[in-house]
Protein backbone atom coordinates (compact mmCIF):
# COMPACT_ATOMS: atom_id res chain seq x y z
CA UNK A 1 0.00 0.00 0.00
CA UNK A 2 1.15 3.71 -0.80
CA UNK A 3 2.52 5.71 1.92
CA UNK A 4 0.87 8.36 3.18
CA UNK A 5 -2.77 6.18 2.84
CA UNK A 6 -5.17 7.20 5.22
CA UNK A 7 -6.50 3.57 5.47
CA UNK A 8 -3.35 2.00 6.25
CA UNK A 9 -2.33 2.53 10.22
CA UNK A 10 0.73 2.24 11.96
CA UNK A 11 0.92 -0.60 14.04
CA UNK A 12 3.56 -1.04 17.30
CA UNK A 13 3.91 -3.98 19.49
CA UNK A 14 6.36 -6.57 21.33
CA UNK A 15 7.33 -9.02 18.38
CA UNK A 16 7.66 -12.58 19.52
CA UNK A 17 10.74 -13.02 16.90
CA UNK A 18 13.06 -11.09 18.89
CA UNK A 19 16.89 -10.89 20.10
CA UNK A 20 18.76 -11.59 23.75
CA UNK A 21 20.07 -8.73 25.39
CA UNK A 22 21.07 -8.03 28.81
CA UNK A 23 19.35 -11.04 30.07
CA UNK A 24 15.98 -9.77 28.52
CA UNK A 25 13.64 -10.15 25.85
CA UNK A 26 14.25 -6.75 23.46
CA UNK A 27 11.46 -6.63 21.26
CA UNK A 28 11.38 -4.34 18.59
CA UNK A 29 8.05 -2.41 17.06
CA UNK A 30 6.58 -3.99 13.83
CA UNK A 31 5.89 -0.55 12.73
CA UNK A 32 4.52 0.31 8.98
CA UNK A 33 4.22 4.21 7.53
CA UNK A 34 0.55 5.79 7.71
CA UNK A 35 -0.86 9.24 8.31
CA UNK A 36 -2.40 9.30 11.16
CA UNK A 37 -5.09 11.76 12.36
CA UNK A 38 -2.39 13.53 14.39
CA UNK A 39 -0.29 12.73 17.58
CA UNK A 40 -2.95 11.80 19.47
CA UNK A 41 -6.75 11.57 19.37
CA UNK A 42 -8.95 14.69 18.76
CA UNK A 43 -8.58 17.00 21.22
CA UNK A 44 -10.75 20.23 19.99
CA UNK A 45 -10.07 22.83 22.42
CA UNK A 46 -6.19 22.02 22.30
CA UNK A 47 -3.70 20.25 24.82
CA UNK A 48 -4.82 20.51 28.81
CA UNK A 49 -8.47 20.25 27.73
CA UNK A 50 -10.79 17.11 27.90
CA UNK A 51 -10.42 14.87 25.43
CA UNK A 52 -12.63 11.48 25.20
CA UNK A 53 -11.99 7.97 23.66
CA UNK A 54 -14.03 5.44 23.95
CA UNK A 55 -12.69 1.67 24.64
CA UNK A 56 -14.63 -1.78 24.32
CA UNK A 57 -13.68 -5.66 25.23
CA UNK A 58 -13.62 -7.51 21.88
CA UNK A 59 -13.14 -11.11 23.49
CA UNK A 60 -10.30 -10.45 25.93
CA UNK A 61 -13.15 -11.13 28.53
CA UNK A 62 -14.45 -14.70 27.06
CA UNK A 63 -12.40 -16.65 29.45
CA UNK A 64 -9.87 -18.25 27.14
CA UNK A 65 -7.01 -17.81 29.20
CA UNK A 66 -6.36 -20.20 32.24
CA UNK A 67 -4.03 -18.58 34.24
CA UNK A 68 -6.24 -15.43 33.80
CA UNK A 69 -10.32 -14.90 34.60
CA UNK A 70 -12.41 -12.30 32.82
CA UNK A 71 -12.20 -9.98 36.21
CA UNK A 72 -8.54 -9.62 36.41
CA UNK A 73 -8.25 -8.81 32.95
CA UNK A 74 -10.87 -6.06 33.51
CA UNK A 75 -9.18 -5.05 36.99
CA UNK A 76 -5.79 -4.87 35.13
CA UNK A 77 -7.07 -2.83 32.02
CA UNK A 78 -8.72 -0.66 34.13
CA UNK A 79 -5.62 0.29 36.34
CA UNK A 80 -3.81 0.95 33.43
CA UNK A 81 -6.48 2.88 31.76
CA UNK A 82 -6.33 4.79 35.55
CA UNK A 83 -2.21 5.13 34.97
CA UNK A 84 -2.77 7.12 31.59
CA UNK A 85 -5.97 9.02 32.91
CA UNK A 86 -3.67 10.15 35.89
CA UNK A 87 -1.49 12.71 34.76
CA UNK A 88 -3.49 14.12 31.36
CA UNK A 89 -6.81 15.00 30.69
CA UNK A 90 -7.48 11.81 28.76
CA UNK A 91 -11.39 10.36 30.06
CA UNK A 92 -11.68 6.54 28.86
CA UNK A 93 -15.13 5.62 28.63
CA UNK A 94 -16.35 2.06 28.42
CA UNK A 95 -19.26 0.82 25.74
CA UNK A 96 -20.59 -2.12 24.41
CA UNK A 97 -18.19 -3.48 21.81
CA UNK A 98 -19.35 -3.95 18.57
CA UNK A 99 -17.31 -4.83 14.99
CA UNK A 100 -15.40 -7.48 13.82
CA UNK A 101 -13.39 -9.94 15.64
CA UNK A 102 -9.45 -9.25 16.26
CA UNK A 103 -7.83 -9.08 13.59
CA UNK A 104 -5.00 -6.87 11.84
CA UNK A 105 -7.64 -6.13 8.96
CA UNK A 106 -9.11 -2.31 8.51
CA UNK A 107 -12.38 -1.99 8.94
CA UNK A 108 -14.81 0.96 8.77
CA UNK A 109 -15.00 3.00 12.21
CA UNK A 110 -18.67 3.53 12.47
CA UNK A 111 -19.58 3.74 16.07
CA UNK A 112 -17.67 1.14 17.35
CA UNK A 113 -15.19 2.16 20.25
CA UNK A 114 -12.03 3.79 19.60
CA UNK A 115 -9.77 1.50 21.44
CA UNK A 116 -11.22 -2.10 20.86
CA UNK A 117 -9.15 -4.57 22.93
CA UNK A 118 -8.66 -8.26 22.70
CA UNK A 119 -6.62 -11.44 21.44
CA UNK A 120 -5.90 -13.13 18.11
CA UNK A 121 -3.36 -15.90 17.24
CA UNK A 122 -0.13 -13.87 15.89
CA UNK A 123 3.43 -14.02 15.69
CA UNK A 124 3.32 -10.65 17.90
CA UNK A 125 2.82 -11.26 21.73
CA UNK A 126 1.01 -7.92 21.44
CA UNK A 127 0.30 -5.05 19.46
CA UNK A 128 -1.43 -1.87 19.36
CA UNK A 129 -2.49 0.79 16.16
CA UNK A 130 -2.08 4.35 17.02
CA UNK A 131 -4.79 6.89 16.68
CA UNK A 132 -6.43 7.16 13.08
CA UNK A 133 -9.54 7.33 10.88
CA UNK A 134 -10.57 3.74 10.38
CA UNK A 135 -11.85 0.70 12.72
CA UNK A 136 -8.07 -0.38 13.35
CA UNK A 137 -7.03 2.64 15.03
CA UNK A 138 -6.23 2.17 19.10
CA UNK A 139 -7.45 -1.27 18.67
CA UNK A 140 -4.62 -3.28 21.34
CA UNK A 141 -4.18 -7.06 20.40
CA UNK A 142 -2.78 -9.72 22.95
CA UNK A 143 -1.38 -13.07 21.15
CA UNK A 144 -4.01 -16.11 22.20
CA UNK A 145 -1.08 -18.52 22.73
CA UNK A 146 0.48 -16.76 25.68
CA UNK A 147 0.29 -17.60 29.25
CA UNK A 148 -0.69 -14.46 30.16
CA UNK A 149 -0.91 -13.93 34.19
CA UNK A 150 -1.52 -10.75 36.55
CA UNK A 151 1.32 -10.95 38.86
CA UNK A 152 3.51 -13.84 39.31
CA UNK A 153 4.82 -15.33 36.11
CA UNK A 154 6.88 -14.29 33.20
CA UNK A 155 4.26 -12.69 30.67
CA UNK A 156 2.53 -9.90 33.20
CA UNK A 157 -0.89 -9.20 31.37
CA UNK A 158 -0.70 -5.84 33.48
CA UNK A 159 2.69 -4.44 32.16
CA UNK A 160 1.85 -5.10 28.46
CA UNK A 161 -2.05 -3.81 28.35
CA UNK A 162 -0.31 -0.80 30.32
CA UNK A 163 2.61 -0.58 27.14
CA UNK A 164 0.08 -0.95 24.60
CA UNK A 165 -2.38 1.29 25.74
CA UNK A 166 0.36 3.89 25.49
CA UNK A 167 0.38 3.38 21.93
CA UNK A 168 -3.21 3.63 21.37
CA UNK A 169 -3.43 6.73 22.91
CA UNK A 170 -0.44 8.06 20.26
CA UNK A 171 3.16 7.39 22.47
CA UNK A 172 6.07 6.15 20.95
CA UNK A 173 8.77 3.80 21.80
CA UNK A 174 10.95 5.49 24.51
CA UNK A 175 14.38 4.39 23.46
CA UNK A 176 16.81 6.63 25.76
CA UNK A 177 15.30 6.91 29.14
CA UNK A 178 13.45 4.10 31.35
CA UNK A 179 10.08 3.75 30.87
CA UNK A 180 6.75 1.43 30.52
CA UNK A 181 7.07 2.72 26.57
CA UNK A 182 10.68 0.87 26.20
CA UNK A 183 10.33 -1.89 23.50
CA UNK A 184 11.35 -4.01 25.79
CA UNK A 185 9.38 -6.99 27.31
CA UNK A 186 9.94 -8.41 30.87
CA UNK A 187 11.05 -6.46 32.35
CA UNK A 188 8.83 -7.23 35.32
CA UNK A 189 7.97 -3.88 37.01
CA UNK A 190 4.87 -4.55 38.38
CA UNK A 191 3.84 -7.87 40.52
CA UNK A 192 -0.06 -8.00 40.44
CA UNK A 193 -2.83 -5.57 41.18
CA UNK A 194 -2.18 -2.06 42.30
CA UNK A 195 1.37 -2.36 41.57
CA UNK A 196 1.28 -0.35 38.20
CA UNK A 197 3.18 3.06 37.67
CA UNK A 198 4.64 5.06 34.75
CA UNK A 199 7.93 6.67 34.57
CA UNK A 200 8.56 10.07 34.35
CA UNK A 201 9.53 9.56 30.63
CA UNK A 202 6.24 8.25 29.78
CA UNK A 203 4.24 10.81 31.81
CA UNK A 204 6.00 13.58 29.73
CA UNK A 205 5.14 12.14 26.69
CA UNK A 206 1.51 11.48 27.27
CA UNK A 207 1.47 15.54 28.52
CA UNK A 208 3.51 16.25 25.26
CA UNK A 209 0.34 15.31 22.89
CA UNK A 210 -2.96 16.16 25.65
CA UNK A 211 -1.54 18.86 28.41
CA UNK A 212 -1.42 18.66 31.51
CA UNK A 213 -4.51 17.49 33.61
CA UNK A 214 -5.96 14.69 35.24
CA UNK A 215 -8.67 12.17 33.64
CA UNK A 216 -10.92 9.66 34.56
CA UNK A 217 -12.20 6.00 33.72
CA UNK A 218 -15.47 5.29 33.36
CA UNK A 219 -16.17 1.46 33.03
CA UNK A 220 -20.04 -0.27 32.22
CA UNK A 221 -21.18 -1.43 35.57
CA UNK A 222 -21.44 -5.19 34.57
CA UNK A 223 -24.00 -5.71 38.17
CA UNK A 224 -27.21 -4.50 38.78
CA UNK A 225 -27.69 -1.60 41.16
CA UNK A 226 -29.77 -2.25 44.39
CA UNK A 227 -32.70 -0.68 42.44
CA UNK A 228 -32.63 -2.75 39.68
CA UNK A 229 -33.43 -6.10 41.88
CA UNK A 230 -36.08 -3.78 43.46
CA UNK A 231 -37.91 -2.56 39.95
CA UNK A 232 -37.44 -6.60 38.68
CA UNK A 233 -38.87 -8.16 41.89
CA UNK A 234 -41.99 -5.38 41.43
CA UNK A 235 -42.21 -6.53 37.90
CA UNK A 236 -42.41 -10.25 39.05
CA UNK A 237 -44.73 -9.41 41.78
CA UNK A 238 -47.16 -7.67 38.98
CA UNK A 239 -46.62 -10.46 36.74
CA UNK A 240 -47.49 -12.80 39.42
CA UNK A 241 -51.35 -11.06 40.10
CA UNK A 242 -51.74 -10.57 36.60
CA UNK A 243 -51.31 -14.28 36.14
CA UNK A 244 -53.81 -14.76 38.43
CA UNK A 245 -53.28 -18.13 39.85
CA UNK A 246 -52.08 -19.54 36.49
CA UNK A 247 -48.49 -19.67 37.90
CA UNK A 248 -47.41 -23.16 38.57
CA UNK A 249 -45.91 -24.21 42.16
CA UNK A 250 -44.06 -27.39 43.16
CA UNK A 251 -45.59 -29.43 45.85
CA UNK A 252 -44.14 -27.19 48.66
CA UNK A 253 -45.59 -24.32 47.57
CA UNK A 254 -42.10 -22.35 45.82
CA UNK A 255 -42.26 -20.98 42.87
CA UNK A 256 -40.71 -22.97 40.43
CA UNK A 257 -38.09 -21.97 37.61
CA UNK A 258 -40.37 -23.43 34.76
CA UNK A 259 -43.45 -21.72 35.87
CA UNK A 260 -41.44 -18.74 36.26
CA UNK A 261 -40.01 -18.86 33.10
CA UNK A 262 -43.52 -19.80 31.28
CA UNK A 263 -44.84 -16.61 32.76
CA UNK A 264 -42.93 -14.19 31.39
CA UNK A 265 -42.35 -15.69 28.22
CA UNK A 266 -46.31 -14.71 27.74
CA UNK A 267 -45.84 -11.43 28.91
CA UNK A 268 -42.33 -10.09 27.90
CA UNK A 269 -40.01 -10.35 25.05
CA UNK A 270 -36.38 -10.00 25.42
CA UNK A 271 -34.39 -8.29 23.24
CA UNK A 272 -30.56 -9.12 23.92
CA UNK A 273 -27.69 -6.57 22.51
CA UNK A 274 -24.38 -7.06 22.19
Amino acid sequence: MAPNSVTEQRRSGFCRAAALFAGSLVLFANAAAAEPIGLGWPQPNGPGSPVYITYSYSNLLDGSFFLTSPDEFRAATEEALRLWAAYAPVNFIEVQDSGPPPSDSPYLADHHAQIRIGHQDMADLANAYYPGVDGLAGDVHIATGIPWTIGEGHWNFLEAITHELGHAIGLEHELVEPAIMNPSYPFHRFQGLGSGFLFPADIRAEQRIYGVGVGSVQPLDPSPEPTTYLLVGGGLFALFLAGRGRMRLSPSGVLTAASLTSLVGRRMTRKHRR
